[in-house]
């Protein structure tokens, strides 16, 4: 569809001026009257009991104004991931706590006037500690013999196990002629956002809870807050400033609960911001994971059965871990009739892994494209062939899945990029003059799919459009922008529904007092879910103003359509065209005039899946064993892109955080100091601007039904194919395949910096 006025267009994001002028305001540019700083005291030890704290000395710091401890906190377990009330999110977490059971649990918390003051106050607190044995690997803690971190929640230090099944997978290993079965490894990265952690809580004399944080769920962290603090939901006010990224660490708690509850002491607002190094090893982590597929396949390769032993590392506490681990069950790109998954969550006394964008689909989407290109090989057929063979299609079903797909342009992404490979091939070979033969170059495919919105199917947005009497339009959303662009999205949403320009919409969001419900910013969920929630609340504001205009000419409901942008009031003698703007302004005034406001609620039936092919290619030096990265092509199927511009970023960033994921980024702990290494990023390799390889993007011309305008998801889809395409890329240049990422493990990873 290319008639669409506002949808489909590269507009600017409407933040973008007060960014580059420096006027958009984060968390740590908001100074409220009387405010103080707050300060986490964080356990030194992997797992540890604190036997006493004195905190006299602390105290008498000279500006010190409360000094709490875990006794001080209100006895209740909770959990902090922003998810929807769920039996999978364990609640098994205390706000302070002496019995830590990571590098980073929390103990005890100051507030002061300055942050200095802080400092010096969690330097005098004399805490005594017992170290214990801690568990850092899954392996270490499923043994027989392993302590358990939480004995109170199961008899093992298995969370969850989580199954998905389709058909008889023993009955398709009988069936295939040939049965393959490996295992994969993947890391614990962090995201690594621009802003760290911050939020400033302020609770009133009247008894009211005001936050301002970084937030992707403002109002799954508003019920559990409130649970928490004793308090009724309306009475905490959770909104959400602009924010330098998210990538999934915010969807949950991280420091307001300490904060609220210091402000509740002493009265006044209280600021806490993260340092670096807390947010490397005390904020979220992407679960690492150990897997083993089992693959039967027929002699003209069809998939036959697929099944996957998973066992992800949850750390310390419940948080996400075991809907990561079901979400990970559930974004299989092909047909396979018989398929069983079984996820194991698993406490370790590693860092608190949660959110990261992907949500447990990086790490299978890895292990299985992996192998599924080593199977191809041996069937002497084409990788890309192989699987697209088996690639689902419109009227297919997800495994495990409930509904058929109605959209899926894999075949359009394919095309165009083995167009864009060609190019790149034909234009090097014409330019090269390299003649070492020590340099192997190659490229691999990986193909992928995702969600947009919950794969539980509990997304859920509502908005509110309030028609001004001069045709402009406020539109009041609880979707949080965290930095993608996603209130330009739906302002672009809403503009084409109502008719009008985008600078004719002014967006309210975020904020728990004003706006109406969301679930959150997570699940690639803001586009699909929150779009249709927009474009149903313009809907209903149009059908409004079609009553309206019916009263007022007397006339039937039916004579009055919505078409390219017009109201258009059919007559036996001549139709009448208004504009939007004339039509408001038709009803609002006069006898019969009325106010027209529209509303919504939408709640997800489905999460229809977006796809990506991913091509990488590498160069190896066979005699050094370095891997440079020099091209990146990713084909996407987002359904209708309602901003190209904005797709096109969010693969841009996707695949750099692939790349990261690929290629250098680990969180690395010491087993004989029990310490976390990657504590900052000295330590903890991102990739820059000059490690980038060349990157194309190609955006299908794709359409889903369902979707508002016919949009999908893009957010993490980006993300989850590259480890997997630079791993088989590797593998075919240097005939060895890769099981596990980093590739650090076997090769060096040689970035534009070298």
């Amino acid at each position: 569809m290319d008639d669409f006025k506002v949808v489909g267009k590269s507009h600017p994001r409407l933040e973008s001026a007060a960014k580059v002028t420096g006027q958009a305001k984060y968390v740590d540019d908001y100074v409220l009257p009387h405010m103080v700083y707050g300060m986490i005291l964080r356990s030194p030890y992997a797992h540890a009991r604190v036997k006493s704290i004195d905190k006299t000395r602390a105290e008498k710091v000279p500006g010190v104004l409360k000094v709490l401890l875990p006794e001080d906190m209100p006895d209740k377990l909770f959990n902090c991931s922003g998810n929807p009330p769920s039996p999978l999110l364990i609640e098994d977490e205390r706000i302070l706590t002496d019995h830590p059971l990571y590098m980073g649990d929390r103990i005890a918390a100051v507030a002061a006037v300055t942050k200095e003051a802080c400092r010096e106050a969690l330097d005098e607190l004399i805490i005594e500690y017992e170290e214990l044995p801690a568990l850092f690997d899954v392996d270490d803690a499923l043994k027989e013999d392993a302590p358990l971190l939480h004995p109170e929640i199961s008899g093992s230090n298995v969370v969850k196990k989580i199954e998905a099944e389709q058909g008889d997978v023993d009955k398709g290993f009988e069936e295939s002629d040939y049965v393959f079965e490996d295992t994969y490894y993947t890391p614990m990265i962090q995201n690594v956002s621009m802003e760290p952690n911050s939020c400033i809580c302020d609770y009133t004399f009247e008894g009211k809870l005001n936050i301002i944080s970084t937030s992707q769920t403002p109002f799954q962290e508003r019920r559990v807050l409130a649970k928490l603090m004793g308090m009724a939901e309306n009475d905490v006010r959770i909104t959400k400033p602009m924010m330098g990224g998210g990538f999934g660490e915010r969807q949950q708690l991280h420091n307001q609960h300490v904060g609220a509850i210091l402000s509740k002491s002493v009265g006044r607002p209280v600021k806490i911001i993260n340092t670096r190094e807390e947010q490397m090893y005390a904020s979220v982590v992407r679960h690492s994971a150990r897997i083993t597929l089992k693959i039967g396949v027929s002699k003209d390769g069809y998939i036959k059965a697929l099944k996957a032993k998973a066992y992800y590392n949850t750390g310390a506490y419940t948080t996400h871990g075991p809907t990561v681990v079901a979400a990970g069950s559930r974004k299989v790109n092909y047909r396979i009739p018989n398929y069983l998954f079984e996820g194991y969550c698993v406490y370790t006394n590693s860092p608190v892994s949660g959110a990261v964008r992907g949500y447990g689909n990086p790490q299978m989407t890895f292990a299985r494209e992996v192998m599924l290109n080593t199977i191809a090989k041996k069937l002497n057929m084409d990788p890309i062939e192989f699987k697209m063979k088996n690639h689902v299609r419109v009227g297919d079903k997800l495994p495990a899945a409930s509904a058929p797909l109605l959209s899926c342009a894999v075949e359009e992404c394919l095309n165009k990029g083995e167009e864009i490979r060609r190019r790149i091939d034909e234009e090097e070979a014409r330019n090269s003059s390299n003649n070492d033969t020590d340099i192997k170059e190659a490229w691999g495919t990986a193909f992928c799919c995702h969600t947009s919105g919950p794969s539980s199917k509990e997304g859920m947005s509502s908005s509110v459009v309030l028609i001004n009497d001069d045709g402009t339009a406020n539109l009041l959303m609880g979707s949080a922008d965290i930095g993608q662009g996603s209130e330009t999205i739906l302002g672009q949403i809403a503009a084409e529904g109502l008719g009008i320009d985008l600078k004719d919409i002014t967006i309210t969001a975020a904020d728990t007092k004003f706006t109406p419900y969301d679930t959150g910013t997570f699940a690639s969920s803001q586009t699909y879910v929150g779009g249709n929630a927009v474009f149903l609340a313009v809907k209903d504001a149009r059908e409004r103003i079609m009553k309206a205009l019916a009263r007022i000419y007397e006339t039937v409901g039916d004579d009055i359509v919505f078409e390219n942008g017009r109201f258009v009031v059919k007559s036996p003698d001549k139709n009448c065209e208004l504009t939007f703007k004339e039509a408001v302004s038709k009803v609002t005034f006069g006898q019969k005039g009325v106010i027209i406001t529209g509303s919504s609620s939408y709640k997800a039936e489905e999460a229809p899946p977006p796809f990506a092919i991913c091509w990488a290619k590498v160069a190896v030096d066979m005699i050094t064993g370095s891997v440079q990265l020099k091209h990146i092509i990713e084909a996407v199927d987002v359904g209708k892109a309602i901003n190209p511009e904005f797709v096109e970023g969010q693969v841009q960033g996707g695949v750099s955080m692939g790349i990261g994921y690929a290629m250098m980024e680990q969180i690395e702990i010491d087993k004989k100091t029990k310490k976390v290494l990657s504590s900052d990023l000295i330590n903890y390799e991102v990739p820059l601007t000059l490690d980038m390889p060349e990157i194309h993007v190609y955006i299908a011309d794709g359409y889903e039904p369902t979707g508002p305008f016919g949009a999908k998801s893009v957010g993490e889809l980006a993300t989850v194919p590259v480890a997997a395409a630079i791993a088989i890329a590797i593998s075919n240049a240097a005939g060895e395949e890769i099981k596990k990422i980093p590739i650090t493990h076997s090769y060096i990873a040689k970035g534009l910096r070298a």
